[in-house]
């Protein structure tokens, strides 16, 4: 998608694969930090698949959790809508 950072996924001791790292940022009124992230696949329409969850530390090792539905994950979609609606006005100034 073009920032081109790579992340490994790890699910226990097996590694399931490397994602393109698309962000992670921290909102503070939610106590919490995020990822959004991509594994380069598209939707039957051609556009890209995107993930995001939550950031944990846990013995000095990062997590992804899934984000549950209600405030937590209404905020983080309205952030990420912001992010694209952003993205493709800036493309009109390419």
């Amino acid at each position: 998608m073009g920032n081109n950072k790579t992340i490994t996924l790890v699910d226990g001791y097996r590694e399931v694969g490397e994602v393109e790292l698309i962000c992670a940022f921290e909102v503070p009124e939610l106590d919490g930090k995020y990822i959004i992230y991509t594994k380069n696949e598209k939707d039957k329409d051609g556009n890209p698949i995107i993930y995001s969850g939550r950031i944990v530390t846990i013995d000095n090792n990062q997590f992804i959790e899934n984000i549950q539905e209600g405030k937590e994950w209404n905020k983080i979609k309205n952030i990420m809508r912001a992010m694209a609606k952003h993205s493709l006005e800036g493309e009109s100034y390419v």
